[in-house]
């Protein structure tokens, strides 16, 4: 019986007994990132999350990469809905972006590029969203990322927008009136 993607990833990154020095090529991951199962997906999603096993790609993944990747797997995650053993729900996968953001948002100045990515990609999202999906984002995202008042100043530019300007004032909404 041929393996499979997901058993490969799994068996490279060291479940249940690879060594903990295998090098895993950077090309075969970039390979799998392209795989549209979204269970093999939240699987290469959980190990690239750590450092111990990102660590293990060589030569490394870039920044560009793994954001590309996020994007794309969290996307999936939000409009399958289809959690899994390794892959995430609708909700599951909003909390997610929200800490991400959130982690980007700590590390400053640096990280104001793909800060400005994300905020695109979620107003895209959202947009082409349907009514149960624009629930998730602001209820599951952006609420929690909105706790923060630089990050809603941030995104202010969303009031401006006939569609966003709903998503934003929801999300101002709950983030304000929370003790």
């Amino acid at each position: 019986m041929p393996i499979t993607p997901l058993q490969e990833i799994t068996d490279s990154f060291g479940l249940p007994d690879a060594p903990k020095d295998t090098v895993i090529p950077k090309e075969r991951v970039v390979q799998w990132m392209a795989l549209d199962d979204l269970e093999t997906l939240g699987a290469l999603h959980a190990f690239l999350s750590k450092g111990n096993y990102l660590d293990r790609v060589s030569p490394s993944l870039s920044r560009e990469d793994l954001a590309g990747f996020a994007m794309r797997y969290f996307e999936k995650c939000l409009r399958q809905n289809q959690e899994g053993e390794w892959a995430h729900g609708r909700y599951a996968a909003a909390w997610e972006i929200a800490s991400w953001f959130g982690a980007l948002w700590n590390r400053g100045a640096a990280e104001s590029a793909l800060r400005g990515q994300i905020k695109d990609w979620l107003a895209v999202l959202y947009k082409g969203a349907d009514a149960e999906l624009r629930r998730c984002i602001v209820d599951g995202a952006l609420e929690h990322m909105f706790e923060n008042n630089a990050v809603r100043t941030f995104f202010a530019e969303w009031k401006a927008d006939p569609e966003l300007a709903t998503a934003f004032a929801e999300a101002t909404e709950w983030s304000t009136k929370r003790p």
